[in-house]
């Protein structure tokens, strides 16, 4: 990471004593004139001391960082200021060192560290940062909010955007720099990515447009007779069929079964989905726990044939395993090779579940609460990485929790970001969060 060049600069000004005799009065009105330019140069001193040290973003370079955060448009504190309108992108080293810069704001923006480099984006551009400095490619149209960014197997990278109306646009960032857009409309759902394909799961209850055809095909496959009422759907985004997303499977729809929040595990031409069944699907959502409770349950999506099955997950007694608002799957890393699928829960479980038989082992807990937006946790190969920030003095702490057991690892505590996630003084202040964070690919947690 390069050396700061733009320090703000500290004001420098001394108030000068004007000699000869004052009277009473003028004691008095020189006495209150030097506290109240104490006041202003004290509040002036703490406000120079909280500015935050900004990196040009064409100077930015991955160096030594060995993770990426994005932070959000920060909030104001007493809901007197205008909100910032800007993100930031800052690159933390082993030591807790920090260099950030300001970006554009852009909806639900996601941070991606491939062997490319740094992948993120605004609303009208897209960076890469790497080694050599930062490259940029331009985005075409008026997109709402970013809705995914995955990495590709050839080296691509495909960011999914969506506008203002149901529909998606996927742009491929190829490695020789060039953009191939794609554009979808009618559909909303979850995404995933297996091998180049970004693919959606939706139902023609809720992308309404593509009922027709998804009627259309299901009686082709089904040989005709009684249809379902509705059909889940699986779409690819990145191949368009007109308009519409060009569809790999459509099932009869399930009742009250929902995907998580944990990703896609793809092996092959199989795609494995992490998601809940309801207990009871009719239950009123009147913001109960019970209309919420339901299975971890695995939907099998062969991508070859169409067909869809569903395998309930149990833990190693054979029990179901319950999920709740408190504790759905949040992130998950999936081991094609070893057949099995790394789960976490918001409330801190960690599972490993064989993705043919269902079969879960708990392998340990983490402590955290995702509910409170102070943690975020990233995946990789090796184990989890949980990113919190304190909220008594914003300092923030990356821990490493190895998928072997073995025991957690404090990589960093720093206060460096301190300073980019709460602005603080008398007149003012606002509160950014974690949009999203990522680590350098092969980096192992500063194992020794």
């Amino acid at each position: 990471m390069k050396t700061h060049t733009d320090e703000p600069l500290s004001d420098g000004t001394r108030a000068r004593n004007r000699k000869g005799s004052l009277s009473r009065k003028g004691v008095c009105r020189s006495g209150i004139g030097a506290a109240a330019l104490s006041i202003v140069m004290l509040l002036s001193s703490c406000m120079s001391q909280d500015a935050p040290k900004w990196t040009p973003l064409k100077n930015l370079s991955t160096g030594d960082a060995v993770i990426a955060v994005r932070l959000s448009t920060g909030t104001s504190v007493s809901g007197l200021q205008k909100p910032l309108s800007d993100n930031v992108i800052a690159l933390v080293d082993a030591q807790g060192q920090v260099e950030a810069a300001r970006i554009g704001e852009w909806n639900r923006g996601r941070v991606l560290w491939t062997e490319r480099g740094i992948s993120y984006g605004t609303r009208d551009i897209d960076y890469l940062t790497t080694a050599e400095g930062v490259q940029e490619f331009a985005h075409q149209g008026f997109p709402f909010a970013e809705e995914g960014r995955f990495a590709l197997p050839d080296g691509g990278i495909a960011v999914v955007t969506s506008p203002l109306s149901t529909g998606y646009a996927v742009d491929i960032i190829q490695p020789d720099g060039r953009v191939d857009r794609r554009e979808t409309s009618g559909t909303e759902g979850y995404l995933g990515q297996c091998g180049s394909r970004i693919l959606e799961l939706t139902n023609t209850k809720r992308s309404e447009d593509i009922a027709s055809v998804a009627n259309e095909a299901y009686a082709a496959q089904s040989g005709g007779g009684n249809y379902p009422e509705a059909l889940d759907v699986l779409v690819q985004l990145d191949d368009p069929d007109g308009d519409l997303p060009r569809l790999v499977a459509v099932v009869p729809l399930v009742d009250g079964l929902s995907p998580g929040e944990g990703g896609m595990a793809c092996e092959r031409d199989v795609m494995t989905v992490p998601s809940k069944q309801l207990y009871d699907p009719d239950a009123v959502s009147d913001g109960s726990l019970d209309a919420t409770r339901g299975a971890f349950v695995l939907q099998r999506w062969d991508l070859v044939t169409g067909e869809r099955t569903i395998i309930p997950v149990v833990d190693e007694d054979g029990n179901a395993i319950e999920l709740d608002r408190e504790s759905s799957m949040i992130a998950s890393q999936a081991f094609p090779a070893e057949g099995d699928h790394k789960f976490v829960n918001e409330d801190g479980r960690v599972w490993s579940v064989d993705l043919v038989s269902g079969r879960a082992k708990h392998l340990f807990s983490i402590p955290w609460n995702a509910s409170d937006g102070n943690a975020s946790v990233q995946l990789n190969e090796t184990g989890i990485y949980l990113l919190e920030v304190n909220e008594r003095d914003y300092h923030v702490t990356l821990t490493y929790y190895p998928w072997d057991g073995g025991d957690k690892r404090e990589v960093f505590t720093t206060d460096k970001l301190a300073e980019y996630i709460k602005t603080n003084n008398i007149f003012s202040g606002h509160r950014r969060g974690v949009q999203s964070f990522a680590v350098r690919p092969g980096w192992n947690g500063g194992a020794q």
